[in-house]
């Protein structure tokens, strides 16, 4: 099957995209996954959640969730406990110094997603967003 301006465009720019991202986590000594589960976790801390909810929420085994938690526990980024009222399960939370490592993943993506644009002017920007939007609402 021949491939379209778009499919190879957008292929590119999600390959350099995913590269940038990967190179990022790495500096931060964090792998895609640990990265995205941190900073899933920090937005969801008021609860702490259960890795059976996180092996629902990122459709991976709970061995897999496992491994990454631990990892995470490991560099002192999160704590598993045990809640009084169920002690067949541990709730997951982000330490202050996973707090310290989500800020600096966001503070990465956004300097990430502003070179992407910085060659755009703002109208441009403005334009871009609002086409990104339209076909990702037709997906």
């Amino acid at each position: 099957m021949d491939q379209t301006p778009y499919s190879d465009l957008f292929r590119v720019i999600m390959h350099k995209t995913r590269a940038n991202s990967e190179h990022l986590l790495k500096e931060l000594d964090v792998s895609p996954q640990q990265g995205r589960m941190i900073v899933y976790l920090a937005e969801h801390a008021e609860k702490g959640l259960i890795q059976k909810e996180l092996a629902a929420i990122f459709d991976r085994r709970g061995a897999s969730i496992t491994s990454m938690l631990q990892g995470l526990e490991k560099k002192g980024y999160i704590e598993r406990k045990v809640p009084a009222d169920n002690e067949r399960q541990k709730r997951v939370y982000v330490l202050p110094k996973g707090q310290k490592l989500v800020e600096s993943i966001n503070d990465a993506f956004q300097n990430m997603e502003k070179e992407l644009v910085a060659g755009l002017s703002p109208a441009e920007q403005t334009t871009f967003l609002r086409l990104l939007e339209k076909v990702n609402d037709s997906l």
